[in-house]
């Protein structure tokens, strides 16, 4: 990347100490023009269909703690939206402690497995599926026939979950988004403020963080999907054989082609790039009831806004420019407006104090949006910029939990 002269000015024909470099070699540039096409292409063929975040239980036959007279011939479980069945999706443990439930088959927003026994006693069902979106899900429950009795898969009625994922996976899925978001902004933010207003050499080091962030957050979300679900090789072979692996595939090819066009001396396929990348966070957050196509544009702009006001930020501490203000202005607007029609559309108007996890994790993002907007306006940019790396963070959150239906 050019650096020194003129702030903004193109870049020329250098000479090192082996010889002249050209600033954009034609063959090179054809080259990289071509290869974002076809990345585009590709990109915008394997986003996913969008649809409603998060597939949870409404119910099951028998249901839960129901008393039979005799054993099910199938289980049958209904969920808010189609699921994908994950590994062995319906397990059902005998009293005597056998699995009897034979391969589960999805039939629209119902999952459904035969079950083979003849015993009394109390059993155990598990279930684990992936939505849509790549969300996980999954759950236990109990019935009895005859009369109760002990089981030894009891252990696993007790276990705490927050949203539809184990306490570990959100945890891991929230990190995992966050260091994503935080990647998303280095890189794209950093390579729209070189753009707009400064190429800067140093800067490269806040796109190679980026691009790295990037990278680490996809084992990270892999191991996260793994722990909201279970730890063996079955799921985890569904689990890339589904939408969580193609996107996985798909972003990791996104950052291959940044890194690629990084030698190019035009930067603008690179800001390309970076809209499918929101696009494809778009096409995975919390869709809009009823408008899933506006929810996946409206998600993706406001990722993109956030990225580069938040990447903007970082690189304005490392090469200042007070052309910045008018341009941060701007991102921030996009941004903010953004979110709060994305508010409005998840939480209804007038607004309702928050009952739930994510109406509070809400609560804290708008707060703290208003604590970074105040900080700018009176310029301190290092504290804004540590401010929006926590919103980021709960907006991690939010993505990981259920929205309010």
């Amino acid at each position: 990347m050019p650096g020194g002269g003129r702030p903004g000015a193109p870049h020329r024909a250098h000479s090192t100490g082996r010889g002249t470099r050209t600033a954009g070699p034609g063959l090179l540039l054809s080259l990289g023009r071509r290869l974002l096409v076809v990345g585009l292409a590709l990109a915008l063929a394997l986003v996913p269909r969008a649809a409603a975040a998060h597939a949870l239980l409404l119910g099951s036959d028998p249901s839960p703690d129901a008393l039979l007279a005799a054993p099910p011939a199938a289980i049958s479980l209904t969920f808010t939206e189609a699921v994908i069945p994950v590994g062995q999706a319906i397990k059902v443990f005998s009293p005597a402690g056998r699995q009897v439930a034979g391969p589960a088959r999805p039939v629209g927003h119902m999952l459904t497995a035969p079950v083979s026994s003849a015993e009394n006693g109390t059993y155990v069902v598990t279930w684990q599926v992936l939505a849509a979106d790549t969300h996980p899900s999954r759950g236990a429950f109990s019935f009895v026939v005859g009369q109760p009795s002990a089981n030894p898969y009891a252990p696993l009625l007790t276990g705490g979950a927050i949203g539809t994922a184990t306490p570990l996976g959100f945890g891991l899925q929230a990190l995992a988004r966050w260091m994503h978001f935080l990647g998303v902004a280095l890189t794209f933010g950093t390579i729209t403020y070189q753009l707009m207003i400064r190429r800067e050499p140093r800067l490269r080091r806040l796109v190679g963080a980026g691009l790295a962030l990037l990278i680490a957050a996809e084992p990270v979300a892999l191991v996260a999907q793994l722990a909201s679900l279970s730890f063996d090789g079955d799921t985890a072979i569904a689990v890339l054989a589904a939408g969580f692996g193609r996107l996985l595939g798909l972003r990791l090819a996104v950052v291959l082609l940044v890194w690629a066009l990084l030698a190019l001396d035009s930067l603008w396929p690179v800001l390309g790039l970076g809209a499918v990348m929101a696009l494809i966070d778009g096409a995975t957050a919390h869709a809009i009831p009823g408008l899933p196509g506006a929810g996946v544009v409206l998600a993706a702009i406001h990722v993109a806004a956030s990225g580069i006001w938040v990447g903007g930020l970082a690189a304005f501490l490392v090469a200042p420019d007070r052309r910045f203000s008018r341009y941060a202005v701007a991102a921030a607007a996009v941004g903010v407006g953004s979110g709060l029609v994305l508010v409005v559309a998840h939480r209804g108007f007038p607004l309702t104090l928050p009952t739930t996890g994510y109406g509070w994790a809400l609560v804290v993002k708008v707060v703290a949006v208003g604590a970074a907007l105040t900080l700018a306006v009176f310029g301190r940019r290092r504290i804004e910029t540590g401010v929006m790396a926590v919103i980021l963070a709960v907006a991690a959150v939010l993505v990981s939990l259920p929205p309010p239906r």
